[in-house]
């Protein structure tokens, strides 16, 4: 049997995919409908979930993605200026406690502004997969989770914003650009979600590969085979 695995904040299933692919059977709970999402999706709030030991009990790990917005680089500019940065509440410690409550093994998720909120965390990002986004994500995992060094890609497509207008972003330090994505195909194949059909759910969500990779390192903890 494939162990469980319980993905909070799921969204249209980044992170699910990644660790199915790995080996779990996977179960997701998001406050918003998301029709793309390919497993079985509880629509609820997290935080809800999260307070129901009995049904945490039925699964081998839990994965948390905590609303980003409160950490972004925008917010993290414009906080404390009594603008929308200020209405974004931070979930980590929270979620973190719930989790430590809930005693097994488990993964969060977070952008590179909440690094002093996330605890040792390591850093995983497209160019350690071949993929087209640089998309640095932090993961704080309370078991011996590891990452290794990789260039980023060159010219990395963003995925970010409303729609994919193709717009330059950034000229980055090695000279490099950074470009939006031109279409909803492009962001797909950029991101590794090709079953994603609202450039939104890609915009937020996290390359699959990323937990892939350390859904593998987490069935070791488990004691189970890869698949």
């Amino acid at each position: 049997m494939r162990p469980r695995l319980l993905d909070l904040f799921a969204g249209a299933g980044g992170c699910s995919v990644g660790y199915d692919l790995a080996g779990f059977d996977v179960v997701g709970v998001d406050i918003e409908p998301h029709p793309d999402y390919p497993f079985a999706l509880i629509v609820e709030d997290a935080l809800e979930v999260l307070g129901r030991p009995a049904y945490l009990a039925k699964f081998d790990a839990i994965h948390a993605s905590p609303p980003c917005q409160a950490r972004t680089t925008m917010s993290n500019r414009w906080r404390g200026k009594g603008g929308r940065a200020d209405e974004h509440i931070n979930l980590i410690p929270e979620v973190r406690d719930a989790l430590l409550q809930w005693g097994g093994p488990y993964v969060i998720e977070n952008v590179p502004g909440a690094r002093r909120d996330v605890r040792h965390p390591i850093t995983l990002h497209g160019g350690m997969f071949g993929l087209g986004v640089y998309r640095p994500r932090l993961f704080e995992c309370n078991w011996p989770a590891m990452a290794y060094k990789a260039p980023a890609p060159a010219d990395p497509v963003g995925v970010y914003g409303a729609t994919p207008d193709g717009r330059r972003l950034m000229t980055r330090a090695d000279g490099s650009e950074q470009r939006a994505a031109r279409s909803l195909e492009e962001a797909q194949q950029a991101m590794g979600t090709p079953w994603m059909t609202d450039f939104r759910d890609i915009a937020e969500s996290v390359p699959p590969h990323y937990c892939e990779f350390l859904g593998r390192q987490l069935l070791e903890v488990l004691g189970v085979e890869a698949a």
